[in-house]
């Protein structure tokens, strides 16, 4: 049960930041945005507030920002379908009724042949009344009305396609972004709890049933010597524990001096890209709150390691493509973060959020790959419309964010598939 609250939470907490990055800059660049999802499929819960919906939906599997003009939009009226429509005083149709539950008045009946409500926004075909053909243009406020709610049509100038090259640019850029941005301050909040690490050769935590543990050493212990060797810094320890054997330790604790033998054993240590046994004691620095700006130093070179982490594994994820040593192993998708997540929770809350933080820079990265349907791909459309002044032709875009989609679903399937197989039946 812990595995699954802290699954949602992370989810919902990485997901969240990243649209809302994208839907801020959006707004903040006059784009109409009609839906705000978290998850995706069936909807579970909604909540509308000015033009945007607010939705939670059924599958983990990421969310989106429904951007007007962004090519996400289907259109609702489809060629035979009859339709009610309110016009203003000029002509222009304010209202295109989808259905039988409004309170409208002096509207008229349509049978649809054509419509276009994201470039030439119009609507024609049958006038039910006179049986003649009508072609009729929108009103700059125009809405489509649906069981009763109203949802606005963008006028072309509130199309994000409409937008010049910068607003689009941040407008993109601004879901990885922000995933930055919360790793930074994840990674500064912890700090503040934990504090930073001392240089000193105080002992902090130590691991139960290490070798420290069993020696007899204790939180604040002060090492002066291994084997006769002085120890001045908490990383002095390291060069004289390469071995199994039996050393020597004085120790200073509130005052007094003592002796303990320690006898090193080989643990696992995270190594950036790999997994290492090597030689230790099992115990970590004493952290220290003495500086106050110390924690937004160490948050900072915390999400900048991070950052060049991801971006050091994604570089050897593709070349392993090209080596022939890919294997899906290397990735992991909803189900893998979700029993990694789980493991991590029963860690802590601190280790669930330092866990978060790492998600959240991968998140980011991830999402700017120049793959199509991801926002890097989209990014690439803009910097060559920036270049040639140009956007790139309707239809060739729609054809290689299609398959960009379909590249990823696969993927996203395989990766499923080999996270059930690998956790499940291994």
């Amino acid at each position: 049960m812990i595995g699954i609250i802290a699954f949602i939470f992370v989810f919902g907490l990485l997901v969240t930041v990243h649209e809302f990055g994208h839907l801020y800059f959006a707004k903040r660049a006059g784009i109409m945005c009609p839906e705000f999802a978290i998850g995706m499929g069936p909807k579970l819960f909604s909540y509308k507030r000015n033009e945007t919906l607010y939705t939670i939906r059924m599958l983990p599997v990421g969310g989106y920002v429904l951007m007007a003009g962004s090519g996400m939009e289907p259109n609702p009226l489809t060629a035979g379908q009859t339709v009610s429509i309110k016009r203003n005083a000029a002509g222009e149709v304010t209202h295109v009724i989808l259905d039988d539950q409004h309170q409208f008045r002096q509207i008229e009946q349509l049978e649809v042949e054509d419509s276009d409500f994201e470039d030439d926004l119009f609507i024609e075909g049958i006038d039910s009344y006179t049986n003649e053909r009508v072609h009729y243009t929108l009103a700059d406020e125009a809405y489509f009305v649906r069981e009763g709610d109203l949802v606005q049509i963008a006028p072309r100038h509130r199309q994000f396609k409409n937008k010049k090259p910068w607003p689009k640019f941040l407008t993109l850029f601004a879901g990885p972004l922000f995933n930055f941005l919360l790793a930074l301050v994840i990674f500064i909040g912890l700090t503040f709890v934990s504090g930073t690490p001392t240089d000193k050769a105080i002992i902090g935590t130590i691991i139960k049933d290490s070798p420290a543990d069993e020696a007899g050493l204790v939180m604040k212990d002060k090492v002066l010597e291994i084997d006769g060797h002085k120890i001045e810094k908490f990383e002095d320890m390291s060069q004289y524990l390469k071995d199994g054997k039996t050393h020597q330790f004085l120790i200073e604790r509130e005052g007094e001096k003592l002796t303990r033998a320690v006898t090193p054993k080989q643990m696992e240590f995270q190594d950036k890209t790999k997994t290492l046994k090597k030689y230790a004691i099992g115990v970590n620095p004493m952290m220290t709150h003495d500086n106050v700006l110390a924690p937004f130093k160490y948050g900072f070179l915390k999400t900048i390691e991070m950052m060049s982490l991801i971006f050091m594994l994604v570089g050897q994820l593709f070349s392993s493509i090209f080596t022939g040593h890919f294997s899906f192993d290397m990735l992991n998708g909803p189900v893998g973060i979700y029993k990694n997540t789980e493991k991590v929770a029963s860690l802590g809350i601190i280790s669930l959020l330092s866990w978060a933080g790492m998600l959240s820079v991968n998140l980011g990265i991830m999402n700017l790959l120049p793959i199509p349907a991801l926002d890097g791909g989209r990014i690439l459309f803009v910097i060559y419309e920036a270049i040639f002044r140009k956007p790139v032709n309707k239809k060739a875009e729609v054809v290689i964010i299609a398959a960009g989609a379909v590249f990823l679903f696969f993927v996203m399937i395989m990766v499923t598939w080999n996270d059930i197989q690998r956790y499940f039946f291994n």
